[in-house]
């Protein structure tokens, strides 16, 4: 029995899919890809670690961290803590407070109580990029994303003006692939009966 019109119509269009998925197949440059990013003044993970390098415990005052680029009300990403969350951080309660050793100075600058606080910075920026088969990830088959970038962390306790404790960490070359297999590729969410009903 000869094809209806919708069949033709549906055989042709997937036809021309087909011509246009064989014609970039090798266009990987057409994959998408992103970037994610919240690192503000900080272009790269040595640049903002030179930056703490700079912050001396009891000796760097709030005028010294603003000319160093951290305003506490302008830098993105910069959380202030009360010396509860601060506490927190350290994994502290007051009922163990007495029996933990504490980086130097912490301890007392935790009993100054409101005169003490933190502020923890958040610094990532990667990039995500599809790569692979182009024809695989168009249709879902499988897509892969490579990320690269970098992330940073610290955290800065102060008492009134003054630096009592500076850490940081973080990952100055992040380099890890996603992927994303579905064997049925398009029609991995369908039913049989949506694809039996759109095959007539």
């Amino acid at each position: 029995m000869a094809p209806n019109k919708k069949q033709w119509i549906w055989l042709v269009s997937f036809s021309l899919f087909l011509l246009f998925l064989a014609f970039c197949s090798g266009c990987k440059t057409l994959l998408p890809s992103g970037q994610e990013t919240s690192s503000g003044m900080w272009k790269s993970y040595p640049q903002v670690e030179n930056t703490f390098k700079k912050i001396i415990p009891n000796k760097t005052t709030t005028s010294d961290l603003s000319r160093l680029g951290i305003h506490f009300s302008k830098t993105p990403n910069l959380r202030t803590l009360t010396y509860l969350d601060v506490m927190e951080r350290f994994k502290l309660d007051s009922t163990v407070f007495n029996n933990i050793k504490l980086p130097p100075g912490m301890k007392e600058a935790l009993e100054q109580h409101e005169k003490c606080k933190g502020y923890e910075l958040i610094l990532h920026h990667v990039n995500k990029k599809r790569v692979g088969s182009f024809w695989k990830d168009m249709l879902a088959f499988e897509q892969t994303t490579q990320n690269t970038g970098w992330s940073f962390q610290a955290l800065i306790v102060m008492v009134d003006d003054t630096v009592v404790y500076v850490l940081y960490s973080g990952s100055p070359k992040i380099n890890k692939k996603e992927s994303n297999k579905q064997p049925l590729g398009p029609f991995q969410g369908l039913d049989a009966g949506t694809l039996i009903e759109a095959a007539k």
